[in-house]
């Protein structure tokens, strides 16, 4: 899935020219129109993936929607027809990167990306996240890809408002990332020790029950962006996590509670 290993990547100034000129659906149909399997393949996922990153394009959420969800359905459509079955699970998992990388991009909280999202975006990304939940269960997948998911679930739910649903599914993605941490005999508690699964998953969970009206959450969610905070500062190796985390935490907080009446 990586677009630098891309064997058709000399094919990408002709794909950003149908772009620029014609728009995302003429690029959809472009790729449509490429017989061997392989290169559909490969070029769905270069240009889900040069889109999405916003290299040297003027692009929006929605064009990032359309051709993810093209290639989404192109690598789930190759599953299906595929008979032999090493072959049919990198189809089916290709499908399932695209589609956990859709609801990422669409999540409310990205500082940098300030583009507003809305009803249909949220339910898109949810969309993503129970085919994620779905194709992770039928490729056996382990406890980390499942608490991904679940975050993906709970970041959109949240984006609705639906504090209650969120908070279930940030329950479910800490109860996967616990499963993982006793596996590898780490920490399941949140805290400076732990690791990015644990903490994230327990910021969101207790942001989701605070907004739901549990005001004890706050300062939970407060202490996760402080053991964050000294992951940051003792400049190991999981530095890049740990601020990714109150980028995360903190973007979403200041987004999503911007039209309530309780504010940061």
């Amino acid at each position: 899935m990586n677009q630098n290993g891309n064997p058709f990547e000399s094919m990408w100034p002709q794909l950003s020219e149908v772009y620029r000129a014609e728009g995302v659906s003429a690029l959809i149909d472009f790729i449509r129109s490429r017989e061997p399997l392989m290169e559909r393949r490969g070029l769905f996922l270069m240009a889900s993936q040069r889109i999405s990153s916003g290299q040297d394009l003027s692009r929006s959420l929605d064009d990032i929607v359309a051709i993810s969800r093209a290639a989404i359905e192109e690598f789930s459509t190759q599953a299906e027809l595929e008979t032999d079955p090493d072959e049919k699970s990198r189809r089916l998992d290709g499908a399932n990167i695209l589609s956990y990388n859709l609801a990422a991009d669409l999540a409310p909280c990205w500082p940098e990306d300030d583009e507003p999202r809305t009803l249909e975006h949220y339910q898109e990304g949810i969309r993503c996240a129970d085919d994620c939940l779905r194709w992770r269960q039928e490729l056996n997948k382990g406890p980390v890809p499942f608490s991904m998911a679940w975050w993906a679930m709970g970041a959109h739910r949240c984006g609705l408002s639906d504090w209650s649903g969120a908070s279930e599914a940030f329950e479910m993605s800490l109860e996967a990332a616990k499963q993982f941490a006793r596996e590898s005999d780490e920490s399941t508690e949140a805290g400076p020790q732990s690791s990015f699964s644990i903490n994230i998953a327990t910021g969101w969970l207790e942001f989701a029950r605070w907004r739901s009206g549990d005001t004890s959450s706050y300062d939970r969610f407060l202490k996760v962006i402080g053991a964050f905070t000294q992951i940051v500062k003792r400049g190991e190796e999981e530095h890049g996590d740990a601020l990714l985390g109150i980028q995360q935490l903190e973007t979403a907080a200041r987004r999503l509670t911007a039209n309530e009446s309780q504010d940061l």
